[in-house]
């Protein structure tokens, strides 16, 4: 898989994000690269799309979850995580809620909004640094470089107990 911004989609037009960008978003990597972008489907392409967290994910006796709820792009590797969570999560209140299933929903909405909203935007901010250019490409890799390879505390958050 190669991950790279489209420009033709910037700029609004109907095909993008086919072999020729490819191809030229990665046309100055290490010949690696450039050799394993040779082993990759050209055929097809899966473009990303998230959207802002939305907190309405109720409406009577009818919930959302996964990413019906909060899709999210995949920087953090979260999205089949948060799924299993708002499972976990809605049969815990379910079970808590004695047969008022309008209430178990609302209260699973309430209790995962904030963690998965955080989620999200984490996942796009960590997207904007991996594709970033120029002197926050410099800054990005300096402070990667400085970072021990035990030091987790940036994602502690999302794995932690």
């Amino acid at each position: 898989m190669a991950v790279f911004a489209s420009p033709a989609y910037r700029c609004g037009e109907t095909e993008w994000g086919g072999p020729d960008e490819l191809d030229e978003a990665f046309g100055g990597s290490c010949e690696a690269v450039v050799r394993g972008l040779r082993s990759l489907w050209r055929d097809r392409r899966w473009p990303m799309f998230d959207r802002l967290p939305m907190n309405r994910w109720v409406d009577g006796r009818l919930a959302l979850t996964g990413d019906a709820a909060h899709p999210m792009l995949q920087y953090l590797a979260q999205g089949a995580c948060q799924a299993i969570e708002d499972a976990q999560c809605l049969a815990a209140e379910a079970e808590k809620a004695d047969g008022d299933w309008p209430a178990a929903l609302a209260r699973y909405a309430e209790i995962r909004f904030p963690r998965t909203s955080r989620v999200q935007q984490t996942a796009r901010l960590w997207g904007d640094m991996w594709h970033v250019d120029g002197v926050g490409r410099l800054m990005r890799n300096e402070l990667f470089r400085a970072r021990e390879d035990t030091d987790f505390s940036r994602a502690d958050w999302i794995y932690g107990v």
